[in-house]
């Protein structure tokens, strides 16, 4: 776990809806408050990060938001022609060809081409400006579509070494196979919330990642954790004075009682599920707390980085 920001690049997936923009933005703010020069990239159209610092999109290409982070948006027709050009060498004739709607569409008709242009350009960003390039940037995180892409992900280096076994592209898909297999660069980072659906598919992914490529999840980040707000006596007297008529009718004790019981009720199932997640993340598990706010601001944002902070310097 105090390895986990160390990694050049983390990958951040989880099933729809639990939460794994603000994860990924927590994470990349914790490493640039920790000194590292950080590039986070946005998958989706929709930017989450974008609006926290100004903008209406995640730019397609990198541009500073703050001291130590930069944002990017994941732009299909930008990745095309940067994967054109980058081949061909030949910027005129690429833009060219890619003003034709029939090429454009060819290529974009392409099986897990959204994949195989995703992890070129990550892997040609981290060659030129990682660690082992002119060091823009230490670290690059991912905020990646749900968990069945990140899934596919694993087999593009094999699918392109098999269709081109000699040239360029060949050794292009060593190299992206050498990084995504690396764990001490590349790590995935699977979010879930502490119900029982997102747990099941998430433990279901980290084995099929496990089974099938041989990886092993970098940590599990389980989102939106309910406190315990009222124990077990307090909540008994409560529920009896209700039921009395000791509390009053029109003092909204009732309403107090029942957002007590329903937010215990969450919160005894989340304690129920965690120990299975703690199994299945082999001690790297961070636990995110329910922050009771609709948008989260970048204050916010702050606050659950100190949990990332404290849950990774105390293992």
């Amino acid at each position: 776990m105090r390895n986990l920001l160390d990694r050049h690049i983390l990958l951040v997936t989880g099933k729809g809806g639990v939460g794994k923009s603000t994860v990924a933005l927590t994470l990349a703010r914790r490493a640039a408050r920790d000194g590292k020069k950080v590039l986070l990239i946005e998958f989706e159209s929709v930017s989450r990060a974008g609006p926290l610092f100004g903008l209406d999109q995640a730019p397609a290409e990198a541009t500073t938001v703050e001291p130590g982070l930069d944002l990017m948006g994941f732009d299909l027709l930008y990745s095309l022609h940067f994967f054109a050009v980058d081949q061909l060498k030949l910027k005129a004739l690429v833009k060219m060809a890619l003003r034709n709607d029939s090429v454009r569409g060819f290529f974009l008709a392409m099986p897990a081409i959204k994949s195989i242009l995703f992890l070129y350009h990550l892997y040609r960003l981290e060659a030129a400006h990682g660690t082992e390039g002119d060091g823009r940037w230490d670290l690059i995180v991912c905020d990646m579509p749900t968990s069945g892409f990140v899934a596919g992900l694993y087999g593009v280096p094999a699918m392109v070494g098999q269709i081109f076994r000699i040239g360029p592209l060949a050794k292009t898909a060593e190299g992206m196979g050498k990084l995504l297999f690396d764990p001490l660069k590349t790590g995935v980072v699977l979010v879930t919330l502490p119900e029982e659906m997102p747990v099941v598919e998430t433990i279901e992914l980290r084995n099929a990642l496990r089974q099938k490529h041989g990886i092993d999840t970098a940590a599990i980040v389980v989102n939106g954790v309910y406190p315990t707000l009222i124990e077990s006596a307090e909540m008994t007297a409560l529920s009896e004075a209700v039921g009395t008529g000791e509390a009053g009718d029109d003092n909204g004790v009732d309403g107090m009682l029942w957002a007590a019981q329903v937010l215990r009720g969450r919160s005894e199932r989340a304690a129920q599920l965690l120990p299975q997640l703690r199994r299945a993340a082999g001690g790297r598990l961070i636990e995110l707390p329910h922050l009771f706010k609709r948008h989260l601001p970048l204050s916010a944002i702050d606050e659950l980085a100190d949990v990332v902070d404290q849950s990774t310097r105390k293992r």
